[in-house]
């Protein structure tokens, strides 16, 4: 057998050394990238746009239809809109739209409930369909969201505003039907003046706790329990929205098992 000199030696050990090199360098690109499949979703509900496993949080949106709003409140209602479902809602969670309106019985239910599917921002262009994942998200969460709930918009007064009822109506049909485990968050636009037969804000004492001990009030008592409260006010009667109103709101949410965590007058 013919001995290697010194240098053909050496130049035979540094090509084993660059070639275990790239053979690991191309075992760690290929662990890489199975490790990015294996750690992406497994798939979404084709319906719902929500993870097969179930949504991760849970966004509901209620918006008071019992008043027309002013220029300036359409244009403040517009930018809540589009900020909470294009830049708000995480990926993975479920995201709600209720009404108020003068008859609840007829707004039980959500008008859209979709998850946000995810742009696909965060996904590797090796494991994932970035084009596609975009149109998905664009075409059908926020584009008929934005459109359906901008929809929402009244033009006249109604005669009556059952708030009480339709929270009862979100505890039951979006918190409780669903159970989600993760973040629970109830963005809620509207005056806060409830205003029926039984109890109208508009006229009489306001204190919660002389409220709770009525009839009604121990029917209209809401379970929103693990619930974030956020309150955008339409501030249509300033002289009724005062801190006094804000204070009933605190105890009633307080009993209901949620916390008021903003409130936001809304401009105009």
């Amino acid at each position: 057998m013919t001995k290697l000199g010194r240098r053909a030696r050496k130049r035979r050990n540094n090509d084993l050394l660059l070639g275990a090199t790239l053979f690991l360098v191309l075992i760690g690109i290929i662990g890489g990238i199975a490790y990015a499949i294996i750690s992406q979703p497994q798939g979404l509900d084709t319906d719902t746009l929500c993870p097969k496993d179930g949504a991760k949080g849970h966004y509901v949106l209620l918006v008071d239809k019992t008043d027309p709003l002013t220029f300036t409140q359409k244009q403040a209602f517009s930018v809540i809109v589009h900020e909470l479902i294009e830049k708000r809602i995480p990926e993975g969670y479920l995201f709600s739209v209720f009404v108020l309106g003068e008859d609840f019985r007829e707004t039980a239910a959500p008008i859209a409930e979709l998850c946000n599917p995810g742009t696909g921002a965060e996904k590797s262009e090796w494991s994932a369909n970035l084009k596609k994942l975009r149109r998905q998200y664009e075409e059908r969460f926020a584009g008929p969201l934005v459109k359906q709930t901008e929809a929402l918009v009244s033009t006249q007064s109604a005669k009556t505003s059952p708030i009480f009822e339709m929270m009862q109506l979100v505890g039951i049909n979006a918190f409780r039907k669903h159970d989600v485990r993760g973040e629970r968050r109830l963005i809620i636009l509207s005056d806060m003046l409830h205003n029926t037969p039984q109890f109208s804000m508009y006229r009489g004492s306001i204190d919660f706790a002389n409220f709770a001990t009525t009839d009604y009030g121990k029917k209209a008592q809401a379970d929103l329990r693990g619930g974030e409260i956020e309150i955008h006010y339409l501030m249509n009667s300033p002289q009724l929205q005062t801190k006094r109103n804000l204070k009933f709101w605190e105890d009633y949410f307080e009993k209901a098992g949620a916390r008021i965590v903003a409130v936001r007058p809304l401009e105009g």
